[in-house]
């Protein structure tokens, strides 16, 4: 259930008419609704009512999750997950390596100093 969905069924829950946010397509109309009926209501049985629902909405709402795998590169990159997931569950990315980069190699590097595994063998 996406969160317009559930802001619908939410309404409906607290005693709004579902035909009033039937044709809404915004999250934020449905939480104006939301809003009036919740502000119209003096009763604190209507307000437990409403937290009532609320939990039952929030309760049935589950995370969509994807996992991740990258290369690292030498430049800056945002992942997100695709459209059909809200987040990560994992997200790896993998061991650096002299691979990374071509200039790192032995004749690059001072003598006796290793990086990423390559020993150096420069002495000039």
């Amino acid at each position: 259930m996406d969160n317009l969905s559930a802001l619908k069924a939410l309404y409906t829950a607290i005693g709004g008419d579902s035909d009033t946010v039937l044709a809404a397509t915004t999250n934020l109309e449905v939480l104006n609704g939301i809003a009036a009926k919740l502000g119209s209501s003096t009763s604190g049985t209507d307000i437990a009512s409403a937290i009532t629902a609320i939990s039952a909405v929030a309760g049935s709402q589950v995370a969509k999750l994807t996992t991740k795998s990258v290369d690292p590169t030498t430049e800056n990159k945002t992942y997100s997950p695709s459209s059909s997931y809200n987040g990560f569950s994992s997200f790896t990315v993998k061991a650096v390596t002299a691979a990374i980069d071509a200039n790192i190699v032995a004749g690059n590097i001072k003598k006796d100093v290793v990086i990423l595994g390559v020993t150096g063998s420069y002495e000039g």
